[in-house]
């Protein structure tokens, strides 16, 4: 063999081929995914203007000021600039307003999609000219399944809160807000086309809502579960139309989980819920109260106790509900309730024989009673604390 040297002329000669062929296989690769690529998203684009004009069709119209298709190479990203929901054929007329939503899918998950809202959203009741705003700091939402066969939902604000209005007045009512609101929906049976049974949660921490009144106008945390049952499909429908198909197919709320604090009182429970003919909760849940004596001035039962009893009369009765319960007599004279020490469970556990049987709710002495709701009417054991408004 021939040699330069002391290296072999074989050694050193080129193979140009092996490192052609894989930067050729790699760019080949490249231009195909990037063909995919780019025909995927022009068929997105065909697809939601199909949707759009067939959601039109039937009352809803969605809108955007801009849409573009982005994400390359390895998710679809669909951004909606001032989204707008037009809900023409419901009863009144709602629409729905944001700023912007930006809507994702991995091209390797492509039945999770992820979405994100600049807010605020504008919810307008045409016929009646009055508005919601709901405002937040960060919403997310998450979809499992396809678009047109949903699997599992979810959603979380960060900061919430909703603000009433009316287009002719500048005045503003505050409804409510959280620092965290987060919701979740999954279908537990049938499908999202027929007879769906859905399995719902939702999660409040810090939430307050000064329109319900004194119990609700305090920071509280609500962690609630329940399987609804009667719905015939998931097709978009508005609020009020939803609860009425709800109503007249006997559909129910089984509440399985409910859990409530607002300070040192805890509320825990299980039921359910209906509607009645006029749209209004019916229904009972079984509740156990922690600090059950500082619950009652915040429902309102000592003005109900004083439009209902003299003076002398509460003053006869006080020292023998305080035995029962310590803070109850206390009550009952106007002095408001809180006489109790939570940590030995006064007022609470004691109090079996003044509302109901003593029970214990995580390590803490509680009283047990019926919350019902009669057509509207709360009641909660012997004490009537609200009168809620009809749904629809």
């Amino acid at each position: 063999m021939k040699s330069v040297g002391n290296e072999p002329v074989a050694r050193r000669r080129r193979r140009p081929w092996l490192i052609a062929l894989p930067v050729g296989i790699l760019a080949a690769l490249g231009l195909a995914w990037t063909a995919f690529w780019f025909q995927a998203a022009s068929t997105t684009r065909t697809v939601l203007v199909g949707w759009q004009e067939r959601e039109a069709s039937l009352g809803r119209t969605y809108k955007c000021d801009e849409q573009s298709v982005g994400g390359f190479p390895f998710r679809f990203s669909l951004r909606c600039g001032a989204p707008q929901v037009t809900f023409s054929r419901t009863t009144p007329p709602t629409v729905f307003s944001a700023r912007d939503a930006v809507v994702t899918a991995q091209v390797w998950q492509p039945d999770l999609i992820v979405g994100e809202l600049a807010g605020p959203l504008e919810i307008a009741d045409v016929a009646d000219n009055a508005a919601l705003t709901v405002s937040w700091t960060l919403a997310q939402a998450s979809l499992h399944g396809l678009p047109t066969s949903p699997e599992h939902a979810a959603f979380v604000l960060d900061r919430p809160s909703v603000v009433a209005r009316r287009a002719d007045t500048s005045a503003q009512t505050l409804l409510g807000e959280a620092s965290r609101a987060a919701f979740d929906a999954r279908i537990v049976s049938g499908s999202a086309r027929r007879d769906p049974v859905l399995e719902l949660s939702l999660v409040l921490d810090d939430a307050l809502a000064p329109a319900l009144g004194r119990a609700a106008a305090m920071p509280l945390d609500l962690d609630a579960t329940g399987v609804l049952h009667g719905l015939k499909d998931l097709s978009p429908h508005s609020a009020r139309e939803t609860l009425r198909a709800l109503q007249a197919a006997n559909g129910r709320l089984e509440v399985t989980r409910l859990r409530v604090q607002q300070g040192d009182v805890i509320a825990t429970g299980a039921g359910t819920l209906r509607l009645s003919p006029r749209g209004a909760l019916d229904g009972e849940l079984d509740v156990s109260v922690v600090n059950v004596d500082k619950l009652l001035p915040l429902l309102g039962v000592d003005r109900l106790v004083s439009r209902l009893l003299p003076q002398s009369t509460r003053e006869k009765l006080a020292p023998q509900l305080d035995k029962l319960m310590p803070g109850l007599g206390g009550l009952l004279r106007g002095n408001g309730g809180g006489g109790g020490s939570a940590a030995d469970g006064a007022g609470s556990g004691s109090a079996g024989a003044a509302l109901g049987p003593s029970t214990e709710v995580e390590g803490k002495k509680a009283v047990r009673l019926p919350l019902r709701i009669l057509d509207g009417r709360v009641m909660l054991g012997p004490f009537e604390i609200a009168e809620l408004a009809p749904l629809y």
